[in-house]
């Protein structure tokens, strides 16, 4: 199989600008016919397959397939263009910083926010709304002839690499191509494996903005079980004592703000990975994933995010560990072949489950 990680993660893809992240995948799943190919109007995008059981339960994966980035706002009479953030960025991250526009016209053009030489600089704080690209125009008029826009995307061209000992990768949008990638290797692993719930695996839109598409996709799915597959940043380089460490495992998010995993959930999760042999590690997170949407649609949809962690998110360049990708792989296997129709209504209303 070629490197979904490397291709999805070097296609660029703000929110609202999700198109090739969602071609790339639809080609993907076209390629395995069990599946149904289902979309919501908002373009996220899910491979489905019905069980042949009358009373399924429905199982939803979703990953999510925009990053963030910035977004035409303005252009100014010297060339210039003003941006602003799409989703939570820092200013600091794109200083001296190489982007590239990219117009309706499928040109990619290239453009740098300056550092100001310290000899010019009078004030430190660097603020997005501040900033201006630099593409080299000298007038409104030649950026407007180029085919240039209010509302283009501003991305990074970060190449995906190996560290030099291959136990790590490094690349712009971890957060969230692993989702879409993950996403991808599921449908094709379970392709021909008969299970007794309906399963829709796929990816989301604009969840850096506000989880929209995990609302809309939910409701096209009306699933009784949702698992996300997100990155979560960890700190352990710059602070040894971070709870949570690359290389230890995925994360079985306990907490965020807006989703708390139900304990009979999170004793299942743990459980299975303890009994599987899969390396994970307890996280609590600041931010949230598309669970957060999901868990209190209707009238309830046990949710929970298997997570990778990742150093630098929501920049230019993040970096993550092959082996806390291969144990957030081996779970979600391990909890897809172990789930059952009984399983997934016990988990819904609070009961633990005693047999594995």
């Amino acid at each position: 199989m070629k490197n979904l990680y490397k291709d999805l993660m070097e296609l660029p893809g703000t929110s609202a600008h999700e198109g090739r992240i969602r071609n790339y995948m639809e080609e993907f799943i076209k390629d395995y016919p069990n599946y149904l190919i289902k979309k919501d109007n908002l373009g996220s995008i899910f491979a489905y397959k019905k069980s042949k059981n009358k009373d399924a339960k429905t199982l939803m994966i979703a990953g999510h397939l925009d990053e963030v980035g910035l977004m035409v706002k303005g252009i100014k009479n010297n060339g210039a263009l003003e941006v602003l953030a799409i989703g939570g960025l820092l200013g600091e991250v794109f200083i001296s910083q190489v982007l590239y526009v990219y117009t309706k016209d499928g040109l990619e053009i290239p453009g740098v926010i300056g550092s100001i030489p310290p000899h010019l600089k009078t004030n430190n704080k660097v603020d997005i709304e501040n900033l201006l690209v630099d593409i080299g125009a000298s007038s409104k008029e030649e950026v407007i002839n180029l085919g240039i826009e209010i509302g283009d995307m501003v991305s990074f061209k970060t190449p995906y690499l190996n560290t030099f000992n291959d136990k790590m990768f490094i690349a712009k949008s971890i957060d969230n191509r692993f989702g879409c990638a993950l996403s991808l290797e599921t449908i094709k692993h379970f392709h021909d494996i008969e299970l007794e719930f309906n399963i829709a695996i796929g990816a989301t839109v604009q969840e850096e903005v506000g989880l929209r598409g995990a609302k809309t996709s939910v409701n096209l799915i009306k699933p009784d079980m949702f698992i996300a597959l997100d990155a979560s940043p960890v700190n352990d380089l710059y602070d040894p004592s971070f709870d949570t460490k690359l290389g230890k495992g995925f994360l079985v998010r306990v907490y965020d703000p807006r989703n708390i995993m139900p304990q009979n959930l999170k004793r299942y999760f743990i459980d299975l990975a303890n009994k599987n042999n899969i390396p994970y590690q307890l996280f609590i997170s600041k931010g949230g994933t598309d669970a957060a949407m999901a868990h209190n649609m209707y009238e309830g949809i046990i949710s929970t995010t298997i997570g990778l962690p990742a150093r630098y998110i929501h920049s230019s360049a993040a970096i993550a560990s092959y082996d806390d990708l291969n144990s957030a792989r081996m779970m979600l296997f391990t909890l897809i072949n172990n789930l059952t129709n009984k399983k997934i209504d016990l988990l819904k209303g609070g009961n633990l489950i005693e047999d594995l």
